[in-house]
């Protein structure tokens, strides 16, 4: 802990200089029905550009899950009016930039960075892209075929990715959350190219466009590329309307049958908060404790991995947090309105899978029943005010960040980070952390071999004791005696072969 507090408080002051004034951008200007966000900065030799659009995978018609997704592969993967996809790559290549979409459940991303020297060109293209899609038959074929293949393919080889998603799933079936903005086997394969025409049509509205742009842009740019991009239809500014999450009752497990070598442990549950309220930040501080992502702090790493050799990685969180295998840090552009609680424990050998399951749930517990202590609440609060501070060095990532922030009507997240953190006390973390914590009803997902076996070993609910090649410490084998012996009690178990994983 030490360590990283030496590192971060040694990278204080770029972040602070990063962030300064930002709070000040996010006025909205007047004019047409599209909302802007901006972050000049004249000494940038980089323009980034995001549109973001507020349609995502809640929009998607039933039965045809994945059609959002599709919809901005038609615009970010394929050709134009003017040019097939082909010339469109060719025409990016020399100016060192890409068009890049991105669709989760609420929002869709169009995006780019480019040098500002090739600003204009960038921008032509980028224009033709979002206001004059191609939507060529032979273009519909290829990303409908790699969304499939991201499905089957990718997500379904990907053990961490695999168990993250289908959590989701779980904890929000039934909701409009409740299947990947991938989509759906079945789904993807009933799109036709009118139902993407339709999609198109009816969502990328300017009422639904929310414009960032950020770096060395000329006076006038975001004038004229607004004026631009007014071609749009104008439509109708509304949120789709968004039931609670499921109530979760009792502890229900989900075993994907896969044949691998190690055991990837996901459980988790809705929370009623997102970054607008005012319970999230003395959460942040909590979760931060207990497992902030690819950090050596949290008492879920420390526990699970470096006291006791279970595995490799054990994190937590309060939000989705987009592609954890290859982050590090938070993404901007993926806000969503409803949030939950979920922990990652990955891999373990199947032997210790129960203990680790075990090994988790009691560490939640134990923030719950014990709470922080005053000296672990001022250095983990100080920890995350400075690490915060790095999740937004680059113009891109502070503008999205800015723009999320626009999403949720608050003040710009990282600024409000640093002023709520400050004014925060112990005992307002310790009664969030009893607010929000429980470990009596969650969904979780393992994916595993012999999920057979598993099920039999996890219904049976019998101590699971741990064995080590070396005597661990007088603490750990203290723990052990209870952690072993926790009762989960599973209220349900079903077995579900990952060929039937995103199917339908």
């Amino acid at each position: 802990m030490s360590n990283a507090r030496m590192i971060f408080a040694g990278s204080l002051l770029l972040a602070l200089v990063l962030s300064a004034g930002i709070g000040t951008a996010l006025a909205q200007q007047a004019g047409t029905g599209i909302d802007v966000v901006e972050l000049p900065s004249a000494s940038s030799p980089l323009v980034a550009l995001r549109l973001q659009f507020n349609v995502g995978s809640i929009h998607d018609p039933a039965g045809k899950e994945g059609l959002a997704a599709l919809t901005t592969a038609m615009i970010s993967d394929s050709g134009t009016q003017k040019r097939s996809y082909t010339d469109l790559v060719e025409a990016l290549y020399p100016l060192a930039a890409d068009i890049n979409g991105n669709t989760d459940r609420e929002v869709t991303l169009i995006a780019g960075i480019v040098h500002r020297d090739k600003l204009a060109d960038f921008t032509t293209l980028l224009e033709e892209a979002v206001l004059q899609p191609g939507f060529s038959q032979a273009d519909f074929d290829r990303n409908k075929e790699q969304l499939v293949a991201g499905l089957t393919n990718g997500l379904r080889s990907n053990d961490e990715a695999l168990g993250l998603e289908l959590l989701q799933d779980e904890i929000f079936q039934g909701h409009p959350y409740g299947h990947s903005p991938r989509g759906t086997v079945e789904g993807l394969k009933s799109i036709t190219l009118d139902d993407v025409r339709a999609f198109y049509k009816q969502n990328y509205t300017q009422a639904h466009l929310m414009l960032g742009v950020a770096g060395g842009y000329p006076a006038g740019y975001v004038a004229k590329l607004r004026q631009d991009l007014s071609a749009l239809p104008q439509g109708v500014k509304d949120s789709k309307d968004l039931p609670a999450a499921p109530k979760i009752e009792g502890r229900n497990f989900t075993l994907v049958e896969k044949q691998t070598g190690s055991v990837g442990i996901h459980f988790g549950f809705p929370l009623p908060i997102n970054r607008a309220a005012s319970d999230y930040y003395p959460l942040m501080v909590a979760n931060s404790f207990l497992g902030e992502h690819r950090t050596s702090n949290g008492r879920l790493l420390q526990q699970l991995r470096s006291k006791r050799g279970l595995n490799y990685g054990d994190y937590s969180y309060i939000e989705y947090w987009a592609n954890p295998p290859l982050t590090n840090n938070p993404s901007p552009n993926v806000p969503r309105r409803e949030q939950y609680f979920s922990v990652w424990i990955r891999p373990v050998v199947p032997v210790d899978a129960q203990f680790a399951l075990r090994d988790g749930l009691y560490e939640v517990q134990r923030l719950r029943d014990k709470g922080m202590t005053k000296e672990e609440f001022e250095l983990t609060r100080d920890f995350v005010v400075n690490y915060s501070k790095l999740w937004a060095q680059s113009l891109s990532r502070r503008l999205g960040f800015m723009m999320d922030s626009r999403y949720y009507g608050m003040p710009y997240y990282i600024d409000e980070i640093d002023a709520r953190l400050k004014n925060l006390t112990v005992d307002q973390v310790n009664a969030v952390i009893k607010k929000y914590l429980q470990t009596d009803n969650y969904d979780a997902v393992f994916v595993t071999a012999n999920a057979q076996k598993l099920k039999e070993t996890l219904e049976k609910d019998e101590p699971s004791p741990k064995t080590y090649n070396a005597t661990p410490e007088p603490d750990v084998v203290e723990a052990d005696k209870t952690i072993q012996a926790l009762k989960v009690k599973p209220t349900s178990i079903r077995i579900l072969p990952v060929d039937q994983v995103f199917q339908k």
